[in-house]
C-alpha cells in the first residue's frame, strides 16, 4: 500500500503552488475532497477553535492525533497536520511523529516557537533558537517509521525578526533535514521569492486571507512556491456563515427566510454515506435471506 506521504511528495516535486485547504473535522475534509482537491491540511487554530479554545498550545498532542485519525479515515487522499512544538523534548516529538504516521497522515509541521505556542498570526510569540529547531527536525526524522513520511519546518521570525533572520532559519531547516520549510507572515513579493529562493527544498505558503496581502496562485507560483496551504478559510467561511444565520434565525424567531441558502439534507447524507450504509444493510439482508 503506497504512504500517503508519496503523494505529498510527488505534489511538492511538481510544484505550481498547489492549493491545500485547511480544515478541523472529517466533514470539512470529506467537502474538500469533494471539491476536487488533491489534500487537506489539519490546521491547529481550527481545530483548537472548534473546542471553544484559543490556539496558544491547549490542545495535547493525544488531542490532535485522535482528530487527525478521524480525518484520516474519512478521506482517500493525504492529510497534512499542524504539529506545533512536537509537545515536548526530543523523545516526545519521535513519538508525536510515529502516533501521526500509525493514524494515516501523510506528514506534518513543525515549529520554531518555545512552548506553550501561539498562533503565527498572534502577537507575542517567542522563538527557540535555530539550533534546537534543528534538533526538532532531527528528532522528528529519527521517529519517522517511512522516509515517505513528510517532515515541514515552519519559521515564525518574520514578524520578529525580519527577512534575514527567516532566511538564516530556513537555510538551518534544510541543513537538518526538513523535507520542505513553510514560513508564515511573508507579505511582498519580494519577500516571497527570497524566502522561496533561499533553499533547494520546497517551500510552501501559508494565507492568512483577513491578515495579510492575498495572492493567486498563478503568483505564488511565479515566487517559487510549491504548496500554498489555507489554514483559516474554510473555518473563517463557516464562522460567519452560521453567524449570520444564526442573527437572521434570532431576529425573526424561524428559518423560513433561510431555507433556500441551505445545502439540501440528502446532500448532506449522501456525503457522509447514509446512501452506503443502507445498501451495505440491504446486501446482507439479501444474503440472509438467500441464505448465503
Amino acid at each position: 500500500m503506497q504512504h500517503p506521504g508519496t503523494l505529498i511528495r510527488a505534489m511538492l516535486a511538481r510544484g505550481g503552488a498547489v492549493p491545500v485547504p485547511g480544515c478541523y473535522d472529517p466533514l470539512g475534509a470529506l467537502l474538500i475532497e469533494q471539491a476536487g482537491f488533491e489534500a487537506a491540511y489539519m490546521t491547529g487554530f481550527s481545530l483548537a477553535s472548534s473546542y471553544g479554545k484559543p490556539d496558544i498550545g491547549l490542545l495535547t498532542m493525544t488531542d490532535m492525533v485522535q482528530q487527525a485519525a478521524r480525518i484520516a479515515e474519512a478521506v482517500s487522499f493525504p492529510v497534512l497536520v499542524d504539529a506545533d512544538t512536537g509537545y515536548g523534548g526530543a523523545a516526545n516529538i519521535a513519538e508525536t511523529v510515529r502516533a501521526f504516521e500509525k493514524a494515516g497522515i501523510a506528514g506534518l509541521h513543525l515549529e520554531d516557537q518555545i512552548m506553550p505556542k501561539k498562533c503565527g498570526a498572534m502577537a507575542g510569540k517567542k522563538l527557540v533558537p535555530a539550533e534546537e529547531m534543528a534538533l526538532r527536525l532531527k528528532a522528528a526524522r529519527a521517529g519517522r517509521k517511512s522516509s515517505e513520511f513528510v517532515i515541514i519546518g515552519r519559521t515564525d521570525a518574520m514578524t520578529i525578526y525580519g527577512l534575514d533572520e527567516v532566511i538564516v532559519r530556513a537555510q538551518a531547516m534544510e541543513r537538518a533535514g526538513a523535507d520542505a520549510v513553510m514560513a508564515p507572515s511573508l507579505s511582498t513579493t519580494a519577500e516571497l521569492e527570497a524566502v522561496a529562493s533561499s533553499v533547494r527544498i520546497p517551500v510552501i505558503y501559508v494565507a492568512a486571507e483577513t491578515v495579510r496581502p492575498n495572492y493567486t496562485r498563478q503568483q505564488l507560483a511565479a515566487a517559487g512556491f510549491a504548496m500554498s496551504l489555507y489554514p483559516l478559510s474554510l473555518i473563517q467561511t463557516t464562522f460567519k456563515a452560521q453567524q449570520d444565520m444564526l442573527r437572521s434565525m434570532f431576529a425573526s424567531g424561524d428559518t423560513v427566510q433561510l431555507v433556500d441558502g441551505m445545502a439540501q439534507f440528502a446532500d448532506v447524507g449522501r456525503l457522509v454515506g447514509v446512501e452506503r450504509a443502507a445498501a451495505f444493510d440491504a446486501e446482507l439482508a439479501t444474503q440472509v435471506n438467500e441464505g448465503s
